[in-house]
């Protein structure tokens, strides 16, 4: 059973007895990727370096772009006939069940890409590119926030493999595959993440489900009804259990879907300053929620007081996962910028441009040494991979 939306932060802690279990058409498929990977993850390398110990290790470098495939190793693997095979689950909804597997997926698909643009056939090599996005823009992409947080961990993924071609592809080739990029569908949408999450729940655990049942209740009849649904409550600290209590104590039935929209609202359109005012929001919120006395100039009505509950309990992953999605919106744009102007792309080209998360952007290369890359703010902090250097 997948987390209900007060419980969602355990989700970030990677609790997996809050995960249920989502069926979907093509699930052996993920299996299968992820079987592939699982067996690579216990060949240790002949000759291990700091980066790579294991066969995972050396495929994930070779995926991501940050070394040639070796085909002797791809042919083992049969790749070819294994990608093949998985092609079904491009169309397949993400669920919480195939997290792990989206990204074996992912990968795999990346190395097909990177074969073939090695054996000189780079349109076919673009095309199985092309579908490690794709696997970031599958439906259901926005059913909940941690479908978006795979789906843009996806994304990464896959923009990483594309940077190593900046300096490698003629014009035609990178002017292309700009063109396809611009083609693909666009990336799930935050508002709709936070709007759908509780629904995508099964019904009977959804809040909207519970709150009529639970608001009657005392504090420790509540306590014990959770237990009954959720035992691992018993190990979350009085603080999460102060602002359930708030939340159910000030939301009513009738207002939960008005206070989803006026929370998704605030970040729509999703950008930078609509970013940062609502985590000064989130910010006054906790503030509030862990002591309403000390906050005099704190919400005063119900609908206030609820929104700030919640927004304590779950305002913190909406800001991180907006976050991220702005930072993949610029990278997506910095890739387009540097498959057009090719080995020119240069400082010029970043001029004025930063990372919500770290500041302005600048070149660099990757911690190995091995690509250059764009790095943010004052401590240079890694932001996306270009070409390779050697």
């Amino acid at each position: 059973m997948r987390a209900t939306l007060t419980l969602l932060c355990c989700l970030w802690l990677g609790s997996a007895w809050l995960t249920a279990a989502e069926t979907t058409p093509n699930h052996p498929l993920f299996e299968e990727a992820r079987r592939v990977l699982r067996e690579l993850e216990s060949k240790t390398l002949p000759a291990p370096n700091p980066d790579q110990e294991t066969e995972l290790d050396l495929l994930h470098a070779m995926a991501q772009g940050n070394q040639a495939v070796d085909l002797a190793f791809y042919n083992r693997l049969h790749l070819d006939e294994v990608t093949d095979r998985l092609l079904p689950a491009l169309n397949d909804p993400f669920a919480s069940t195939n997290v792990g597997g989206s990204q074996a997926v992912t990968m795999l698909f990346l190395m097909r890409g990177h074969k073939l643009c090695k054996e000189g056939k780079v349109a076919e090599g673009q095309a199985w590119l092309l579908k490690a996005h794709r696997m970031a823009r599958r439906p259901q992409a926005d059913g909940n926030l941690l479908h978006l947080l795979t789906a843009i961990s996806l994304e990464h993924i896959a923009l990483a493999a594309d940077g190593a071609y900046i300096g490698a592809w003629p014009e035609s080739d990178r002017r292309a595959y700009v063109r396809s990029l611009e083609a693909l569908p666009p990336m799930a949408d935050l508002r709709v993440a936070v709007l759908q999450d509780d629904l995508s729940l099964n019904e009977p655990t959804r809040f909207r489900t519970l709150l009529p049942k639970l608001k009657p209740l005392s504090p420790a009849e509540r306590r014990k009804k959770l237990l009954e649904i959720f035992p691992a409550v018993q190990n979350f600290d009085e603080e999460f259990q102060r602002y359930y209590e708030g939340l159910i104590d000030n939301v009513t039935p009738e207002d939960w879907d008005p206070l989803l929209q006026n929370i998704a609202g605030q970040l729509e359109p999703l950008n930078a300053e609509k970013l940062r005012a609502f985590i000064a929001h989130v910010a006054d919120a906790q503030a509030f929620a862990k002591d309403p006395a000390k906050a005099p100039n704190g919400p005063k009505t119900q609908r206030q007081k609820a929104e700030a509950f919640y927004l304590a309990l779950l305002g913190a992953p909406i800001q991180r996962v907006a976050t991220y999605r702005l930072d993949l919106d610029l990278k997506i744009q910095l890739l387009k910028v540097a498959l057009q102007r090719g080995a020119a792309f240069d400082a010029s080209d970043l001029v004025g441009m930063a990372a919500v998360s770290d500041g302005p952007l600048k070149l660099g290369v990757t911690e190995e040494g091995k690509r250059r890359a764009i790095v943010a703010g004052e401590y240079r902090r890694y932001f996306m991979s270009l070409e390779r250097t050697r």
